[in-house]
Parts: structure tokens; C-alpha cells; sequence
């Protein structure tokens, strides 16, 4: 056998190979991303139904298969709770009703509702001007706290309305985004302020990857079922992002979520969820939080 021919031979396969290997894996990737074309035809579908949005340049446009994520339920620390709002060597009350823990320092108080921790308290005075800057600096205050127990949040979305703004953070598994671990401010002009945290422990994957539908489907679903929930003539979209997400009647001890497009709106205060896997709508809106367009 001539060696140095077979030799060759080989060499020139193992080229052959990996550029074969490379284009694969490029068509792979271009399989799963969403064509100028696609956003373009989503984006005239919205305006004829009168849902505005600029997102066209900041939608997802990948949307490669993802496995669910499995979560722990937690049990907050009251000591911690109350040394990230109220400070800490500060006298505090405790009271409890029903399945509500109270914890009060002079005119601030923190509930322990379950899963969720609410606090009502005020920020510290207005020098400076009620401005995103301001704002900002008092969320990320109290965010220095919160991320030396909780850790991965990220600053998600900054809305501003009439006399308050509404900051929230948002927690990230390895780039993607964690939808019902967050921290949510409420800052008003006059400085009252309300905080609402929620955090599960991350445990890892679950399953195997499974394909999803892009975004500019789950903004075709949205437009196709938010106008008869919110009966608005007009409906701005602000944002869209792809992450992981459960809702209360999928909780078990066994804390199991699937990929979902969370969909926010400047009309209500609550997002809207669009299930990744099987294509469905769902919200958690609360009527009260609906405000009409100016």
C-alpha cells in the first residue's frame, strides 16, 4: 500500500468533511431565524389591528429548541427579607394572618405572601428630579442587597408613566431569561414605593430540547387574542422576550416550566405569556391595572 497516497487521501476526506460538517451546521442555524420578510409580513398584520410596535429591530430572531427547566420551591429568611428593606439591627414587628407574614418598621412593611415578597415603603427625597436616572439609583440600591442572596437578576425593562415609573429585574439561566424570578419596583413622583420579589432556585434542565415557535408567530397569537381580553381600540407594544415560565396551577413539588414569549404592553401592568411549545395565549391581567392610550 502507498502510505503517503493513503495519507492524502485521508487528509483531503477530513477537509471534505469538516467543510460539509460547517455548512450543515450553518444551514442548521439559519433554519431556525426569523427572514426580514417574516418580521415584515407580522409587523402589517399588527398595524391593520392597530397593536403598534417598534420591536422589529429588538424581537428575538432566533429561535433554536429548548428543553423546560426545573426549579425548587424557597423558603425566605425573614432576618435577610428584612435586612434588605428595612436595614439592618433595625426593631421590627411581626404579625401573621392567616397565610401572610407581616413585618413592620416604622412606615414600611414587608408581606411574606407564599412565594411572593411585597414591600410598601418610600424612596428617599427628590434632589435631583423624578427622572429615569433617579429612579435607577434607588432600584439599584436596593438591588446591591438583593443580589448577595439572590443572584443572576438583570435590569429587564424601565417604563415610565403619568407620575411613576416601573422598573424591573429580571433573572438570567445561562443567557436566557427567567421570567418568574424577578424583582419589580413601583416608584411614584411623591415617593412612595412598592416592591414585589419572587425567586425559585434554579435546578437545572429538564428533558430534551424540543422546537419552538418563533416570534413573530407568538406576536401573530398575541394580536389574534389580546383585543377581546382588553377591549382597546389602540394597544402599544413595548417589549418581547423568550425565556422560561410557569404558572400557579403548574406548581407541584416538582417545579417543572416551558419556554414562553413574554409580551408587555403599555396599557397594562402585567405581561402577557405565549407558550413556546404548544402555541398557547395566556395572561394574568388584572382589570384594575388596564389604563386607557392618551
Amino acid at each position: 500500500m502507498d502510505w503517503g497516497k493513503a495519507k492524502d487521501y485521508t487528509i483531503i476526506f477530513l477537509v471534505f468533511l469538516n467543510i460539509t460538517l460547517f455548512l450543515c451546521n450553518l444551514w442548521l442555524n439559519k433554519r431556525y431565524v426569523i427572514t426580514d420578510e417574516q418580521i415584515r409580513a407580522v409587523k402589517t398584520i399588527l398595524d391593520k389591528k392597530n397593536i403598534k410596535t417598534d420591536l422589529c429591530d429588538d424581537m428575538p430572531v432566533e429561535y433554536e429548541p429548548m428543553a423546560q427547566l426545573r426549579f425548587d420551591k424557597y423558603s425566605y429568611d425573614e432576618i435577610n427579607i428584612q435586612n434588605i428593606f428595612f436595614g439592618k439591627g433595625k426593631t421590627v414587628k411581626r404579625t401573621s394572618d392567616f397565610d401572610k407574614i407581616i413585618l413592620s418598621c416604622e412606615d414600611k412593611t414587608i408581606s411574606i405572601i407564599g412565594d411572593t415578597i411585597e414591600y410598601k415603603g418610600f424612596s428617599a427625597g427628590l434632589s435631583d428630579g423624578f427622572n429615569r436616572e433617579y429612579v435607577l439609583k434607588v432600584c439599584g440600591e436596593y438591588m446591591d442587597s438583593i443580589s448577595e442572596i439572590f443572584d443572576g437578576f438583570n435590569l429587564y425593562s424601565v417604563n415610565s408613566y403619568d407620575n411613576y415609573f416601573i422598573i424591573e429585574y429580571v433573572q438570567e439561566y445561562k443567557g436566557t431569561y427567567v421570567f418568574n424570578n424577578y424583582v419589580k419596583f413601583k416608584i411614584f413622583e411623591n415617593g412612595e414605593m412598592y416592591v414585589s420579589l419572587k425567586y425559585f432556585p434554579v435546578k437545572g434542565f429538564y428533558g430534551e430540547k424540543v422546537d419552538i415557535c418563533p416570534a413573530d408567530e407568538a406576536l401573530f397569537i398575541f394580536s389574534g387574542n389580546v383585543k377581546e381580553i382588553l377591549n382597546l381600540d389602540e394597544i402599544n407594544i413595548l417589549k418581547i422576550e423568550r425565556g422560561w415560565y410557569f404558572n400557579d396551577f403548574e406548581k407541584d413539588d416538582s417545579i417543572i416550566s416551558m419556554p414562553y414569549y413574554r409580551i408587555e404592553i403599555k396599557e397594562t401592568e402585567e405581561p402577557f405569556f405565549i407558550n413556546a411549545y404548544d402555541r398557547t395565549f395566556e395572561n394574568e391581567i388584572n382589570e384594575d391595572y388596564i389604563r386607557p392610550v392618551r
